[in-house]
């Protein structure tokens, strides 16, 4: 998602909507296709973090489309599995009003205005990123980044290290990642431990005995074209070879298995495109994190910058595709068999021992890039001044990059080393 904030983990046990709630919206017309992507277009072009959140709560209950409390289910649901979240809960939204063809209007409407944005700022960044006195100011951009990252570090450290098995295995997850460990082997370890140490109770059943949810397999099967979609999209890359390949195998694994928001994406990506592939530099990487901060819609629009950067206007499409098509694929399924999912306690416990692993993760990125970042005496109070006010003044992320490119403006103007 754009900007730091963290969306909560709600609680996936609670009952299920009232009959009284589905009433009031079930009698309110189907919007257009055209309608979902207009609607969640406009979100994606003016929403910034939280705000997010509200537009899309916001917007679908004025409009009739869902209840509050559907929404809110729709969001504990997109947190069983991999994928951004808001990018699965405007596709769920989208399939609950018009299935399939719904779910697709309304993921593209929302990533497609990101897209541009992020695509016009590589070519800028690419157009003049080199030169002197731009190099000096994405200094103090990558000094802003660390101090947002380790903010959203603190937030998710506060939500998922509740409890001694969490702390341990999210401290396990940072002393792996700092020794050099694969991030998706330390994820799975996170997985193996939730649901073995950190497994609710079931839940008792929404409906009765699974029998009683009305289950139809015509629309179950239909609700697989997605992922059909994205196999032969990635068979299509995979024949192409070359820049392309790379790309969308790289972005469909990490949209594959990384769970969360953009945040607690980003070590997995960063491994991947600075340390494996070696596309992006440290200092790269950090400039590609800021355009997700600084842009509206969700935060993983970081993958259209690596994509440009490694193969143009095309990589860049390819690679935001690929890292949101697998989990959107994963929605529309989801969203059928929801009413069987929401029960399990194993879910529950897999899910909390995967984001205890990912503040383990996401920690040891802010150790790596102010490593590399924070070369300056100058840097290091920049990112401390980003942290500050992310934490104790409560500053948008767009507003804390400007304000924060401003201070570094007059330093370096009053001949401060960069």
């Amino acid at each position: 998602m754009a900007g730091t904030t963290v969306t909560p983990n709600l609680d996936l046990s609670r009952d299920p909507v009232a009959p009284a709630e589905l009433d009031a919206v079930a009698d309110m017309p189907a919007p257009s296709l055209f309608g979902l992507f207009r609607t969640f277009f406009k979100v994606g072009s003016t929403a910034f973090g939280m705000a997010t959140l509200q537009s899309v709560r916001a917007v679908t209950v004025k409009l009739g489309w869902m209840s509050g409390a559907e929404i809110d289910e729709g969001l504990g649901l997109v947190q069983l599995y991999p994928g951004a979240m808001m990018v699965d809960l405007v596709t769920y939204i989208g399939y609950r009003k018009r299935r399939v063809a719904g779910a697709l209007a309304a993921a593209a409407g929302f990533i497609a205005p990101s897209l541009v944005l992020t695509l016009a700022l590589a070519w800028l960044y690419t157009a003049y990123g080199a030169t002197p006195g731009v190099a000096s100011m994405v200094v103090g951009l990558d000094a802003i980044v660390v101090g947002i990252v380790a903010s959203v570090a603190a937030d998710l450290g506060a939500q998922h290290f509740r409890g001694p098995v969490r702390a341990t295995a999210g401290l396990a997850a940072f002393a792996l990642a700092v020794a050099g460990a694969n991030p998706l082997l330390i994820v799975a370890v996170g997985l193996v431990v939730g649901v073995l140490a950190l497994r609710p109770g079931s839940a008792p059943s929404a409906t009765g005995s699974p029998d009683e949810v009305s289950f139809s397999r015509s629309r179950f099967a239909v609700a697989f074209v997605p992922a059909a979609l994205v196999v032969a999209g990635v068979t299509i890359a995979i024949l192409a070879g070359g820049t392309v390949r790379d790309l969308v195998s790289s972005m469909a694994t990490i949209g594959s298995v990384a769970f969360g928001n953009g945040s607690t994406i980003l070590p997995i990506l960063q491994q991947d495109v600075v340390t494996n592939h070696h596309w992006l530099s440290p200092q790269e990487f950090g400039v590609g994190i800021a355009f997700g901060q600084a842009t509206p819609g969700p935060f993983l629009s970081t993958a259209a910058f690596v994509g440009f950067r490694v193969g143009g206007l095309l990589g860049g499409v390819v690679a935001e595709i690929a890292i949101f098509a697998p989990s959107i694929a994963m929605t529309t399924v989801a969203a059928e068999i929801y009413p069987y999912l929401r029960r399990h306690g194993w879910v529950k416990g897999a899910i909390a021992g995967i984001m205890a692993a990912f503040v383990g993760l996401l920690a040891a990125l802010v150790l790596s890039m102010g490593r590399q970042v924070l070369t300056v005496p100058a840097a290091l109070v920049l990112a401390v001044g980003a942290f500050a006010a992310i934490r104790a003044f409560k500053l948008n992320p767009p507003v804390v990059f400007g304000a924060g490119l401003a201070v570094w403006a007059v330093y370096l103007a009053f001949g401060g080393a960069a």
